[in-house]
């Protein structure tokens, strides 16, 4: 078994674009350069898939630029995002940040349709950092030392980490809990694949989740909790009434 994954964590910008009204279940809806529809699994979960041509222009756009140039020069990040923005007739931030603070919601899957092959991981890293450079500024990986990290996850591997080992339960958790920065949301995304079955990521909303209430009223969710000392040296409240995306979901 094998599996080749990238991930970034990050903190939403906050600006006049957080201003989320209530709004009704979304419906399908076709976008310049992506589509936008309700996913089948759960209302809450939403489903972005850019056009091949969409794609294509953007790979072309930003072919100047080796992802090397991205991790060394923060300005960058930005500016491929931008790029996909007005390849998508500048549409695409304010929904993605409406979607991610609005509490019904929270959730995407986000597809680029022609980026599926492994040769093209430069390519995913590239589509990943506009996307999720158009929602904030990525929090610093300590495992990969950059923006984000690139990992492969095998049967086989001696390292600590939930993430390298797939044979351990992964408990329900809130990703980005133990590291020095806010982290208000996580983006992750399949490289490669090889010899492998099911796996599917279990996400779950906290208002869906049944012992919600019971926990949060529960004195020890206002104690502070430490980390463990090669993570981090700061603490974080166990449940906290701030609601941000990484708060909302959580995997398991």
């Amino acid at each position: 078994m094998n599996i080749t994954l990238t991930l970034q964590r990050g903190t939403i910008l906050m600006n006049a674009l957080t201003a989320v009204k209530p709004t009704p279940a979304p419906v399908a809806q076709q976008y310049p350069g992506f589509s936008f529809t309700p996913s089948a699994q759960s209302p809450r979960l939403l489903e972005l898939t850019f056009s091949t041509e969409t794609t294509t222009q953007f790979l072309q756009q930003v072919a100047q630029w080796p992802v090397q140039a991205l991790e060394y020069k923060s300005f960058l990040r930005f500016q491929v995002g931008k790029i996909l923005d007005d390849l998508c007739g500048n549409q695409l931030q304010p929904l993605l940040i409406k979607t991610l603070l609005d509490r019904a919601e929270g959730a995407l899957l986000i597809n680029g349709e022609g980026i599926d092959q492994v040769s093209q991981a430069e390519e995913m890293v590239k589509l990943a950092t506009a996307v999720a450079h158009l929602i904030g500024r990525s929090n610093f990986d300590a495992m990969s030392g950059q923006y984000y990290a690139r990992f492969v996850v095998k049967n086989v591997d001696n390292s600590d980490s939930y993430l390298r080992q797939p044979h351990r339960v992964m408990e329900l958790h809130n990703d980005g809990t133990y590291v020095e920065e806010q982290t208000d949301y996580v983006l992750m995304m399949k490289i490669d694949e090889q010899n492998m079955q099911g796996g599917n990521s279990l996400l779950l909303h906290l208002d869906d989740w049944e012992h919600l209430d019971e926990f949060f009223r529960d004195p020890l969710a206002r104690r502070r909790c430490a980390g463990p000392r090669r993570r981090a040296k700061t603490s974080a409240r166990m449940f906290s009434t701030r609601c941000s995306t990484s708060i909302r979901w959580a995997a398991r």
